[in-house]
């Protein structure tokens, strides 16, 4: 589990009369003591840099992160972007570089792109190779270099109404694991299309949407004990996978209603026809859908900065028909320096009966006192949140006896302090979480500069 402390710190200063220089670097630790985590990630510690450099005709920027394991584990080096863009030439503009293109998750590029600029429009092109596998592999900046080849094209609206279509072509190198420290690795061809606009209706409406198709892989293991010891099947779908959102944001006066729709079709895995001899088999083929449709609707109302009241519900629907709720209502005062916050709501999983899965209903809340001034913020409380996770079953049959536990990104119940303070360009803060049923605790402890 990890719970990341959130440290916004941007400030800007300048060079020249003409440009603007934005710096965060910072430096973090994490250490956990959960009884039988023994991952190399619960002891690390970790510096990141991102510095941006802008003219109105040029700008550079550099976004690294690196984070060493205090208990052996492997180093995690992450070169996100290290980019130039020069506009000098009329009507063009010229990136060269690592940069980050429209299209799948992680989806960065070391090469060129040449955009032709309009008033409104701007028609772009973009070349290279593929920076990161889908499972944040470098394929340059290793020991053993993968060339990726990515080619793509971008046509790009700009003023009041802003809207923006993209189509990625490129190949992803996927690792299966097949246990005893075997791996077995392919190369599969991916593409991308990708759109989103952007537009403010009258003085109070905001609308935003989009919609992203890629290349999806199914991945077939073999069941039978001939075949177990065989390099699993895997199938590349067109396609395959599509995702769309739309955004509708009011705001008047002291109120703020938004409403969000979601909507994800995929598939997580298959089994072959012959591995489907019965119902049970069809029953598990459909419980590892990965599709969806979501909505969520949120109302706000602040009085000033010294009151503000917050409640939201979301819905999810699966594709296997599973779905899961959540009400919420949240309120947040001000009496001076001294900051009271109260949540509290209801999750709600139900799975229609598909095999692997479990009904639950968890109660949800969250409580702190603390003191915010000008440039110091502390928080101490409890909480309990409903983790992913909650509505798998504890082990493969739903066995009495089994302890294994679900897969859960939070804990269940814990106490928390949070801190923050800022001097100058300096800033830091800790994130501490205590287990309230004996499962241990964890800390982030944060510092960093900012220009």
């Amino acid at each position: 589990m990890r719970r990341e402390l959130i440290l916004i710190a941007i400030a800007s200063g300048t060079a020249r009369a003409d440009s603007d220089v934005r710096a965060l670097i910072a430096a973090d630790t994490y250490l956990a003591t959960e009884p039988g985590y023994t991952n190399p990630d619960a002891a690390d510690v970790a510096w990141s840099a991102h510095v941006e450099w802008r003219t109105p005709d040029r700008g550079m920027t550099l976004d690294w992160v690196d984070r060493e394991s205090l208990i052996g584990g492997a180093p995690l080096r992450e070169l996100h972007e290290l980019s130039y863009v020069d506009r000098s030439l009329d009507h063009l503009a010229i990136t060269v570089g690592r940069f980050r293109v429209p299209g799948g998750f992680w989806l960065m590029c070391d090469g060129a792109e040449l955009a032709a600029r309009g008033d409104q429009l701007e028609l772009g092109v973009y070349g290279g190779s593929r920076s990161f596998t889908n499972g944040r592999a470098d394929t340059l900046l290793s020991a053993s270099p993968h060339p990726l080849p990515l080619v793509g094209a971008a046509l790009t609206r700009r003023g009041q109404i802003q809207a923006s279509l993209a189509y990625t072509l490129t190949s992803d190198l996927v690792s299966l694991d097949l246990g005893n420290d075997q791996i077995a690795t392919s190369r599969q061809p991916e593409q991308f299309v990708d759109a989103e606009a952007f537009a403010p209706i009258g003085e109070h409406w905001l609308v935003t949407a989009g919609a992203t198709a890629g290349s999806r892989y199914l991945v077939t293991y073999p069941t039978a004990a001939a075949q177990i010891g065989e390099t699993p099947q895997l199938a590349n779908m067109w396609f395959g996978s599509q995702a769309a959102y739309a955004i509708v944001d009011w705001h008047a006066g002291d109120w703020r209603l938004d409403g969000t729709f979601a909507a994800l079709r995929t598939k997580l895995g298959q089994l072959t026809d012959a591995q489907i001899d019965t119902p049970a088999d069809a029953a598990a083929l459909a419980a590892i859908t990965g599709s969806f449709v979501e909505g969520t609707t949120r109302a706000t109302w602040r009085h000033g900065r010294m009151l503000r009241i917050d409640a939201r519900y979301r819905a999810r629907v699966w594709a296997d028909h599973r779905y899961e709720q959540r009400a919420q209502l949240a309120i947040d005062a001000r009496f001076g320096v001294l900051d009271v916050e109260l949540s509290a709501g209801v999750n709600e999983d139900r799975n229609r009966g598909v095999p692997g899965y479990v009904d639950s209903t968890t109660l949800l809340y969250r409580a702190s006192v603390g003191r915010k001034g000008a440039s110091t913020e502390i928080a101490v409380g409890a909480a309990a949140v409903a983790a992913i996770g909650d509505e798998a079953s504890a082990g493969i049959g739903d066995e009495a006896d089994d302890a294994r536990a679900p897969y859960s990104l939070e804990a269940a119940s814990y106490g928390f302090i949070q801190a923050w303070a800022r001097h100058g360009g300096w800033f830091g803060g800790i994130d501490g979480e205590l287990d309230m049923h004996g499962g241990g605790a964890r800390l982030l402890v944060q510092l960093g500069w900012a220009l």
